[in-house]
């Protein structure tokens, strides 16, 4: 069975319950980034994801495997304080080990 795969931009109109009027955080060169300016990009990002998934739960067409979740994944994780309670060091030297075998040499 094919599911024709919905863009974006349709599924941000089906999620128009999703408030997307957050203004982007715009800092100038050697400007302290405080908590208000991530937090404000925080939530916009978290809104934006909320506004571009499907009724199922997922994203679709929009990334699709390990390679496209795990750096995003880690950088929260890291950013968050959660790394070491989230991950085990058997998890992070796995994750260390498939990324480096999956990077591309240019």
């Amino acid at each position: 069975m094919h599911v024709p795969i919905k863009p974006t931009t349709q599924l941000k109109k089906e999620n128009s319950n999703v408030d997307l009027s957050i203004p982007p955080v715009r800092l100038v060169e050697k400007e302290q980034v405080d908590y208000e300016a991530v937090t404000t990009a925080l939530r916009k990002a978290v809104r934006l994801n909320c506004a571009t998934q499907s009724k199922d739960g997922h994203w679709p067409a929009e990334n699709a495997g390990p390679l496209f979740f795990t750096p995003p994944l880690l950088i929260c994780l890291y950013i968050s304080g959660q790394i070491n309670t989230v991950l085990t060091a058997e998890h992070k030297k796995e994750m260390i080990r498939y990324l480096y075998n999956h990077q591309v040499y240019i």
